[in-house]
């Protein structure tokens, strides 16, 4: 967005129009972005930051299977980014333009490459035919290809963007926070007022000789860190009484912009103002209301595309598992661990892989154990049988 601004900008001065541009509307202009462009980049980033812990696990005949897939998705999409580089780039363009779309590249090796296309022409749609993309530009390279819609991945965020909507609450907002900061400055400004006797606006060429002592006199001493204000008699200098608080009032419209920034990214405005109260909760609305169905759209996209119905129907797919956004502290988790592992809901390895440790290589690590306590109720009764009947 930067870029195009400054584009647009130089482009207008080249064709003999920037000399209409004032200056001081291009500043005021380049400070609005500066703020909408810091809360659009928090938001962003911290949505490509969780999506970029998530682990893309690849199925096959119903097990979960590590090939060249895989390895893809989670380690090296293309020969010059690794999987983190690229999912955030996806996320950023996926917000920014409302839509990306993934193309699959080939690899001077022979092995396949997925990379985020930067511009496409818009297709038509058809609801009966498949969409084509022309124009498609990837990095420098320009591709006369047309790309059907089997051949790519195209995400789609929202149904209308919210960018137009965001950028004109923040034009508003910016207003507010300028007229503020001008409040603030204007207050904490040097500001004298001058009571004169009658006797001494009486003279005559009063004016001019008050005009050339402001100039000589008074200026000086407000422009300088150390000075003196000679006080002649007829003339009383009274500093103005300073009527602003503090810059809360200028941080308090600041916060808003961020917050309704947040809420249109359906992020918990705690998480992006960085307060500590209330977190746990806002990370788990922040997760299931914003992280999800990103997983879902893009597990759903890359399962329909890569694989098809059949592979689909033979237990081969792809799944985007969030589970590991959050840091599990495993010392913090202990008694919780215990009860997963002895429950037989999951087993050791299971949950080795939710803590982010590597998988121990025995059978007996990927077993279901389950304590004695936890059973069904014939199973608990013939343990009181075999009991009873071992104690007579």
């Amino acid at each position: 967005m930067g870029l195009k601004f400054w584009d647009a900008f130089m482009s207008r001065k080249a064709k003999g129009g920037g000399d209409d541009i004032v200056m001081k509307e291009l500043y005021a202009a380049a400070e609005e972005y500066r703020i909408r462009e810091l809360c659009w980049s928090i938001c962003v980033n911290m949505i490509a930051n969780a999506v970029g812990r998530c682990e893309i696990r690849t199925f096959r005949d119903g097990a979960e299977f590590k090939g060249r897939e895989y390895w893809l998705w989670n380690f090296e999409p293309n020969t010059n980014q690794n999987s983190t580089a690229f999912l955030h780039k996806l996320v950023a363009k996926l917000y920014e333009d409302n839509e990306v779309l993934i193309i699959s590249t080939r690899r001077r090796d022979g092995g396949e490459g997925l990379v985020v296309a930067d511009q496409w022409m818009l297709p038509d749609n058809y609801p009966s035919k498949q969409n084509e993309y022309r124009s498609v530009v990837a990095g420098n390279v320009s591709y006369d290809k047309t790309f059907r819609e089997n051949d790519v991945m195209h995400l789609k965020l929202n149904n209308s963007s919210i960018r137009p909507v965001l950028d004109g609450m923040y034009k508003s907002y910016v207003r507010l926070v300028n007229a503020a900061i001008k409040n603030y400055e204007w207050n904490k400004g040097q500001h004298w007022k001058v009571t004169v006797a009658d006797m001494a606006r009486g003279q005559e060429g009063w004016a001019k000789s008050f005009q050339e002592m402001m100039q000589a006199q008074v200026k000086p001493f407000f422009d300088s860190n150390g000075a003196i204000l000679p006080e002649f008699s007829g003339y009383k200098y009274e500093r103005m009484e300073d009527t602003s608080e503090d810059s809360r009032d200028i941080w308090a419209l600041v916060e808003d912009i961020f917050n309704f920034t947040a809420r249109g990214f359906l992020i918990p405005a705690v998480l992006v103002n960085g307060q500590i109260e209330g977190t746990a909760d806002a990370n788990k609305r922040f997760l299931t209301n914003c992280i999800d169905p990103l997983c879902d759209q893009l597990q759903e996209e890359g399962t329909r595309k890569r694989y098809g119905f059949a592979q689909w129907q033979a237990g081969n797919y792809m799944m985007v598992d969030s589970s590991s956004i959050i840091h599990f502290d495993i010392f913090e988790n202990a008694a919780n661990v215990e009860k997963l592992v002895g429950s037989g809901a999951y087993s050791i390895n299971d949950v080795r892989r939710a803590a982010n440790q590597a998988a121990i290589t025995e059978p007996w690590a990927d077993e279901n154990y389950m304590t004695l306590n936890i059973a069904t109720m014939d199973e608990a009764a013939r343990q009181l049988d075999q009991k009873g009947g071992e104690e007579t």
